[in-house]
């Protein structure tokens, strides 16, 4: 409003041109890390295998929800998965550890290569949500804070 009236000369400056602005930005970041009990009662408590492997991927990797229900066989090259689609528009790669990489395989023999997509339904169409299977294992688990899967944040998790 000030710097309206100062552009059409109805005052001779904006108060608030010296100074902090009014509007202060609130740092709410909460990190939550996992101990080595809770990571093994959260993969346990997932209702199916799917959620399970899914859910691994996401610990072992800190990748957001969609990055992993999107993933393809195609991402994975050597000991890196490799994202175009990111939140931020940016490229970036991956590492993937041993246990990961074990995953993987697992998953591999599974699906037999029938479809493109690392996590998906026996019809081999890739999961589009986990929310409600997701919710199910956290609240067997007896886990309050379980939220980065939900809400599709990954980074509250940190191994």
């Amino acid at each position: 409003m000030f710097s309206r009236a100062t552009e059409w000369d109805m005052v001779e400056r904006n108060p608030f041109d010296r100074g902090k602005p009014l509007i202060v930005k609130e740092n709410n970041k909460r990190y939550r890390y996992l101990d080595e009990d809770e990571i093994g009662r959260l993969l346990e408590s997932c209702p199916s295998d799917y959620t399970r492997n899914a859910v691994a991927c996401v610990l072992h990797t800190g990748m957001r929800r969609q990055e992993v229900l999107g993933l393809k066989w195609e991402q994975i090259r050597g000991d890196f998965i490799y994202l175009s689609k990111t939140k931020t528009d940016e490229a970036r790669q991956v590492p993937i550890d041993d246990d990961l990489a074990e995953l993987f395989k697992t998953i591999r023999k599974r699906n037999q290569l029938t479809t493109e997509y690392r996590f998906c339904d026996k019809q081999g169409r890739p999961f589009k949500d986990l929310k409600t299977s997701f919710r199910a294992a956290c609240k067997k688990a007896g886990s309050k804070i379980f939220a980065f899967m939900i809400y599709g944040i990954a980074s509250q998790v940190i191994l």
